[in-house]
């Protein structure tokens, strides 16, 4: 007989059954010596044999079917096959003689055998198979559920093999935040990406270059925004993400807009923001003889103003002017910020205290319903009463836990939501200077953060509008100076109330954009050596 060697294992990754091929031939090598059995050919094949379409196990078939080789020599009968196919071709072929012997470690298969036996340990093979895939699914579902990723990470992340967790690749999660960075703005294509970010120092792990098509792949990933996406359905991760969910989406909405991006030459920052007074309709740029100039489309053709160039230095010079108007003194917002933390501390007190009492009186109905139950079952207390007093105890734990959840609207602010507060008057009294001074990217930054659009007439602004949380910061009043207001701080006698008040008129609308879950309420503080006066930010944060 002419035996063919059939050596196979279940995956082509390097770290995994890395010795299975290797040992798989020398163990058949050595049972071919001792029996003296004539191999004519060897395979060898790295592909799961749970479906059929196998390359070489076909190659073997084909040898057998055309009488180059009778004989098959195998570790055990699942190397060769785990699907019913590939089985129902091995079994014909064997009863019908084409096959003269399957040997295998354990034992021989000829065509007089009893079939019930192969077919037995053919079908046990593709049952572990089908478990094997059932018990797969099932524990990703469980890890997915526990905000961990079942399977290898895309680039910017590593897999823990010692924790089993997901961490960032510090060095490789720079570049992915660049990548979403850059599209994001809408003036760049995929291949343009990714030649840039190629040029930045961007590889693959192999020391290629990340291509456009994995920069798509990148691009529209949930994992890098700390969500896990599979089969239609997402789950929250655990891992830290590396953009933002607001990125994230802007990206996609490049992907499915208007917006997609064509390429550029130029990169314009205003491009976007500006309307023409005269005709309403959009201010685009160009670059002539090195130069930037910004000038109306006249897409009505009506403007009187189409041909009237603005150079970007002076667009920049008006739009830097506009944050002049969010400026506030630093040493109120200091002031405002001090009697804040005062006051959170007290509220946080009486707030802990408060829900220190409501859980005692959820502990203690836990016990009444307990006493009760207790007595109905050894029928001290009749069904009727019983009910009604259950009755009452449910109502009753109704009504504490939504006092707690009304507590926790108006407990006390943490530390990094306050400070997010004072980074709005922070970054109102930095935009001007920071405006002229930042890259046109920044620029762009700054612009989408803080306007919602300017109006443009005769080169000049004629309307704007900032974003809302700015918007009312810009309409506070500015009539009156630190100096003028306290001309005798020194001596700590009363601060102003009218100084600080400036303050908190913008508080109720800035609140209802950052933290609509407190309520607003007017509060006043006690400073050393003055009256008591009312916190500019305490409308912010109740």
């Amino acid at each position: 007989m002419k035996y063919i060697i059939y050596c196979r294992k279940s995956t082509d990754t390097e770290d995994k059954q890395i010795l299975s091929l290797a040992s798989q031939e020398s163990e058949l090598l050595r049972l071919s010596d001792s029996q003296s059995l004539n191999v004519v050919a060897t395979f060898k094949e790295s592909m799961s044999a749970k479906a059929p379409g196998r390359p070489i196990f076909n190659q073997m078939m084909t040898m057998i079917l055309t009488g180059e080789a009778d004989a098959i020599l195998c570790w055990k009968i699942d190397r060769l096959t785990r699907n019913p196919v590939d089985g129902g071709q091995i079994q014909w072929l064997l009863q019908n003689g084409n096959i003269k012997c399957i040997t295998s470690f354990e034992k021989n298969y000829f065509p007089n055998d009893n079939v019930l036996i192969m077919s037995i340990e053919q079908a046990m093979a593709n049952q572990y198979i089908r478990d094997l895939s059932v018990n797969v699914k099932r524990g990703n579902r469980a890890k997915l559920e526990r905000g961990e990723w079942p399977g290898r990470v895309p680039m910017g992340y590593t897999n823990d093999k010692a924790t089993k967790t997901v961490k960032i690749d510090n060095k490789k999660a720079k570049y992915i935040k660049r990548v979403y960075d850059l599209y994001a703005t809408g003036g760049y294509t995929l291949s343009e990406v990714a030649n840039i970010l190629y040029t930045e120092g961007l590889r693959t792990s192999a020391g290629n270059k990340v291509f456009k098509s994995q920069m798509h792949r990148i691009l529209t990933n949930r994992l890098y925004a700390g969500l896990m996406e599979t089969n239609g359905k997402v789950y929250q991760g655990k891992h830290k993400p590396i953009v933002s969910i607001k990125l994230y989406n802007q990206v996609k909405e490049v992907f499915e807009t208007r917006l997609h991006p064509r390429p550029k030459k130029h990169f314009y920052s205003a491009r976007g923001f500006l309307t023409c007074g005269t005709c309403g309709c959009a201010i685009t740029a160009d670059t002539k003889k090195g130069f930037t100039y910004y000038y109306c489309t006249n897409g009505k053709s009506i403007c009187t103003e189409a041909r009237k160039y603005m150079r970007s230095e002076h667009v920049d010079k008006i739009l830097s002017n506009l944050f002049h108007e969010l400026q506030i003194d630093e040493e109120i917002i200091e002031i405002s910020s001090e009697a804040y933390k005062q006051k959170n501390a007290d509220k946080r007190i009486y707030t802990d205290q408060a829900k220190n009492v409501l859980l005692g009186e959820l502990k203690s109905l836990s016990i009444k319903e307990s006493t009760l139950t207790d007595g109905f079952a050894s029928q001290i207390i009749k069904k009727p009463l019983f009910e009604e007093k259950m009755k009452q105890v449910e109502n009753d734990r109704v009504v504490i836990n939504s006092q707690l959840k009304e507590l926790e609207k108006k407990c006390a602010i943490s530390k990094s939501t306050f400070e997010q507060i004072k980074n709005v008057f922070i970054q109102g009294n930095t935009a001007s200077n920071e405006y002229i001074t930042a890259t046109d990217e920044a620029k762009r930054k700054l612009l989408e953060k803080l306007l919602s659009n300017v109006t443009i007439k005769s080169q000049n602004v004629a309307l704007f509008k900032f974003k809302r949380e700015y918007q009312v910061l810009a309409n506070t009043s500015k009539n009156a100076s630190f100096d003028e207001m306290l001309p005798d701080r020194d001596s700590k006698l009363t601060v102003s109330v009218h100084l600080l008040d400036r303050l908190v008129r913008y508080a109720p609308n800035l609140s209802q954009k950052l933290f609509e879950s407190h309520e607003i309420v007017s509060q006043t503080i006690s400073c050393p050596g003055s009256s008591k006066v009312k916190n500019p930010l305490s409308g912010i944060l109740y």
